[in-house]
């Protein structure tokens, strides 16, 4: 599961004004300067969760993980604890001011401006993602220098060109691996191919039959044999549709394959560009079936439908022709590959 904070970059907020001086807020002069800040400090109560104090402070449940992202000192997102103080507050200067309103001729009065959800994600770049076909490589890692045989940064790599694509001497390219994708979904066959990102590499130069270089950045153990793609650079910042048009979709895997799929972690839909688009947020739904019809006294032809349970929300990362990468944003259930995504 990534729980990693710098994984799950914050939100971009929106910005109060002189509703900071609301009942519930601390303030703090030592750390707090409101020259230069856009924020206020708060005393967690009984109940408080940051879902909640999300939904109250920013007008939107979603900007949980931003504020998690701002109180380094909050381990585990899902236990604050009375009485502790949390910072609500932007990193970075606000791209928007609350407008000035004159009420009266002396007094001004701040409205809040409304500032369009963005979701920031600084993995980005490196997510997985399925296509039809596999990509073709640049080339394939050799050997390790000093003969390791896990890979990780600052190691430096020889690499066999596939002549398919030049390796040019101070680039960034990507290390990446492919592996075939077959499930049973929605009671049909889906085949693909996954790829799979696992670091981030810089071309040092070229030797008569190999190509070395430094892996500058890995997310992932590199082994022998992995291929090398270009880099692609993605937005790490989404402008957010929480309301999208309905899809029939459903979950056919996550990046590492996990039987269950948790918060956080990256996953793939069989819904592709040309029905959806990045940022776009949905419900993940769980068949509410009654197993055996036998036991409840009548014949499965008629048989009670109940409906479908909400057991999540995801977003949309990337999408390709056939499918989109997604992360899931929240759980109320287990979450498995063939859960509905509407």
């Amino acid at each position: 599961m990534r729980k990693n904070k710098t994984m799950i970059a914050g939100f971009l907020l929106t910005v109060f004004g002189l509703a900071f001086c609301s009942t519930g807020f601390a303030e703090d002069k030592k750390d707090f300067n409101p020259q230069q800040d856009s924020g206020f400090y708060y005393t967690i109560k009984k109940g408080d969760t940051l879902w909640d104090l999300s939904q109250k402070f920013y007008n939107s449940e979603w900007d949980w993980p931003g504020l998690w992202e701002l109180n380094d000192d909050i381990k585990n997102p899902h236990r604050i604890y009375p009485g502790k103080r949390i910072r609500i507050f932007l990193k970075e200067k606000p791209t928007l001011k609350p407008e000035i309103v004159k009420v009266k001729k002396t007094k001004a009065k701040l409205i809040p401006v409304k500032v369009e959800t963005s979701f920031s994600f600084s993995g980005m770049d490196h997510t997985g993602f399925i296509r039809k076909k596999a990509l073709p490589s640049l080339g394939s890692i050799i050997k390790e220098q000093d003969g390791n045989i896990m890979m990780s940064t600052n190691d430096i790599i020889y690499i066999k060109p596939s002549g398919k694509g030049t390796l040019i001497p101070g680039r960034i390219y990507q290390v990446f691996t492919t592996s075939p994708v077959k499930e049973k979904i929605n009671n049909q066959t889906f085949r693909g191919v996954k790829h799979l990102i696992k670091a981030k590499i810089k071309i040092l130069e070229h030797k008569v039959t190999y190509v070395t270089a430094l892996i500058t950045k890995a997310y992932r153990v590199v082994r022998k044999n992995d291929l090398i793609m270009e880099y692609y650079k993605r937005d790490p910042v989404l402008k957010v549709e929480k309301n999208p048009e309905p899809i029939d979709a459903r979950l056919i895997c996550s990046e590492d394959n996990n039987s269950m799929i948790n918060d956080y972690q990256i996953a793939f839909i069989n819904a592709g560009k040309l029905k959806i688009k990045p940022g776009q947020i949905y419900t993940i739904l769980r068949k509410n079936e009654l197993k055996d019809h036998t036991l409840l006294g009548f014949k499965k032809k008629n048989a009670i439908k109940l409906e479908n349970l909400k057991s999540g929300k995801l977003i949309v990362l990337h999408t390709e022709d056939i499918a989109s990468t997604v992360m899931v944003l929240s759980s109320k259930y287990a979450i498995y590959p063939d859960d509905i995504v509407n």
